[in-house]
């Protein structure tokens, strides 16, 4: 009985370990939709105050995208000032949201984010 109880306790810690890695992979494919639903919401937000004018994001918005930004499984540092205006804080949202996707459906090196001054239009002529 004795030689049986190594192989048995592998078996145990194996199919424990087997449970383990479900539940974080159920938990990991959960979090980065309700990253993008916060995403979204603060979107709509934003949208609404750059709409009727504000010139300034409200302290509990920007309290908001820090808490999102603190929250991102990827790192991100926020190219904004203190006191953004809503259009800025529009634009971080669709940088954070741009890394979401590319989390959730992986990229290729050419589908990152190209910088701004990086970025050509081309216009019809």
């Amino acid at each position: 009985m004795s030689e049986n109880a190594g192989p048995m306790r592998l078996a145990n810690q194996e199919i424990r370990d087997a449970i383990d890695g479900f539940v974080a992979a159920r938990i990991a494919g959960r979090r980065l939709p309700a990253l993008l639903e916060r995403t979204d919401t603060m979107l709509t937000e934003l949208e609404t105050l750059n709409l009727i004018g504000v010139r300034r994001t409200p302290t509990p918005v920007r309290a908001a995208l820090t808490a999102l930004v603190a929250e991102l499984p990827f790192e991100y540092t926020p190219r904004i000032g203190p006191r953004p205006s809503p259009a800025a804080a529009i634009d971080v949202v669709f940088d954070i949201q741009a890394g979401i996707f590319n989390l959730m459906y992986g990229s290729e090196p050419s589908d990152q984010l190209m910088e701004p001054s990086d970025q050509l239009i081309e216009v019809a002529s």
